[in-house]
């Protein structure tokens, strides 16, 4: 364990240092990122000023459910990108030829190999979001909720992360899976509003198949309305998460022995 730690952060710092060669491009990158959220904040600000509240929800509370939904997204984003490109391409094109020279794990190479200043452009606006939004909101803050909060980023990006490692390792059984990874990663846009306005089976899918609401739209009811142990919660999202990364891990190791090279069959 302690040689992956080790690795883990030579391949970081590789990583960040090669992404922060081109200064300005990582600047306009965290820029538009940080740009685009602020006009889906505005989106919904139009929306709420049109229905005064969604199914009980005020325009605080939405700000701050979605600048909560943004945290996870953005460390998932930050450290995991590259599996889109594995979900796109790099399996089709042979690009991943060079991680099975090496002695280590592939799954491995391909998280520790990437970093994307651009998702502190998220991380940035779902901060301020929470700070502005959190005042008016009726959040309690006590320590179980911010426990919950942090437990809910937190692991909500290994989640996101487990499901996206799930759906490009189909790539090693297509070639190519991007739009299933799109399709799948889609979900996480419902959890910028109350679970509650969806229908029951949309509520079912996101809290048990792809689920996203558990660590982002839950979270942020029990923080806002009460109603829910946290700490029982809390349990739950770790529990869920961790079996879900196995899962992932166990689907992606069978998944890349189906991996052959540019021009083999």
């Amino acid at each position: 364990m302690r040689r992956y730690i080790k690795l883990y952060f030579i391949y970081l710092k590789r990583a960040i240092i090669t992404r922060l060669e081109y200064k300005k491009d990582a600047l306009i990158g965290i820029l538009s990122f940080f740009l685009g959220n602020v006009a889906s904040i505005l989106g919904i600000y139009f929306i709420v000023n049109s229905i005064p509240s969604l199914n009980g929800w005020t325009m605080e509370q939405l700000g701050f459910l979605y600048g909560f939904s943004m945290l996870p997204v953005a460390i998932d984003h930050l450290f995991s990108d590259d599996l889109w490109c594995v979900a796109y391409w790099k399996v089709r094109t042979g690009e991943l030829d060079k991680y099975y020279l090496r002695p280590v794990p592939v799954l491995f190479q391909v998280i520790a190999e990437t970093f994307q200043p651009e998702a502190l452009g998220e991380l940035l606006v779902g901060i301020i979001m929470l700070v502005v939004c959190g005042k008016g909101s009726g959040v309690i803050v006590n320590f179980p909720n911010i426990l919950l909060l942090v437990v809910g980023a937190i692991f909500g990006a290994v989640i996101i992360t487990s499901i996206k490692i799930i759906t490009a390792a189909v790539a090693f059984y297509t070639k190519r899976s991007g739009p299933l990874t799109q399709v799948v990663y889609g979900f996480g846009s419902y959890t910028k509003y109350p679970l509650k306005i969806y229908p029951k089976f949309i509520q079912i899918i996101l809290q048990f198949i792809v689920p996203f609401g558990l660590v982002i739209s839950i979270p942020i009811d029990v923080v806002i309305n009460g109603g829910y142990n946290p700490y029982i919660l809390i349990l739950e999202i770790i529990g869920i998460s961790v079996a879900l990364l196995t899962i992932s891990i166990l689907f992606w190791t069978k998944a890349e022995t189906k991996y052959s090279s540019t021009g083999s069959s």
